[in-house]
């Protein structure tokens, strides 16, 4: 068995008059150093020049769909998300690799609906933009991707959900690595910096 010793557990003690509170905090900490430490293991920051998906160039990647290719990876990454997502959601919805794996995850462990967004509807088949779970509006969505730069991509998912009209509670991304805007209120499990 694979024990990870907590860096935060002697420097984070504050006393507090409920014990349970304080056990919580401790637990969360380490969970948070243990992915910090995964990530870092999977290397998942890659230094080169790099056209990101909003056209910005940049001298790094934050590759974390590398970290989905490890179960015991993934399986952290998609309960951390989950714990970061209001307790009222009723859909977890994503779009392309970022953020499907993870969903995927959350959907099936946690019983919640899963809506699958495209970048642009089908031009074949049935020619849709949302495949899977279609949101109905007394849904509550989470939004779920694996890296934050400049907000673009859940802007698109957001804009693809508008129509359902489903409420969209929030958004959750595994690394945030810029400081751009989102429509939603945002959850992060890690900055970029903790990575480097």
């Amino acid at each position: 068995m694979d024990f990870f010793v907590c860096s935060r557990f002697f420097t984070s003690f504050i006393l507090v008059e409920n014990r349970d509170i304080y056990i919580v905090k401790i637990i969360l900490a380490c969970m948070h150093d243990k992915l910090v430490k995964v990530l870092r293991q999977l290397s998942i920051v890659c230094r080169a020049s790099f056209v990101l998906s909003s056209g910005e160039k940049s001298e790094f990647y934050v590759d974390v769909k590398k970290a989905y290719g490890h179960h015991g990876a993934l399986t952290l990454i998609s309960d951390e998300l989950y714990k970061t997502i209001d307790e009222n959601t009723t859909c977890i919805a994503a779009a392309g690799y970022g953020g499907l794996s993870p969903a995927s995850v959350i959907s099936s462990k946690y019983g919640l609906n899963l809506s699958l967004v495209r970048d642009r509807p089908k031009k074949h088949g049935l020619c849709k933009l949302i495949d899977g779970y279609l949101p109905e509006k007394t849904d509550r969505v989470a939004i779920i991707d694996d890296v934050f730069t400049t907000g673009g991509s859940l802007g698109k998912i957001i804009k693809a959900l508008e129509p359902t009209g489903a409420e969209i509670l929030g958004c959750s991304v595994v690394v945030k690595r810029g400081g751009g805007q989102s429509n939603a209120p945002l959850s992060y499990l890690i900055t970029l910096e903790e990575l480097l």
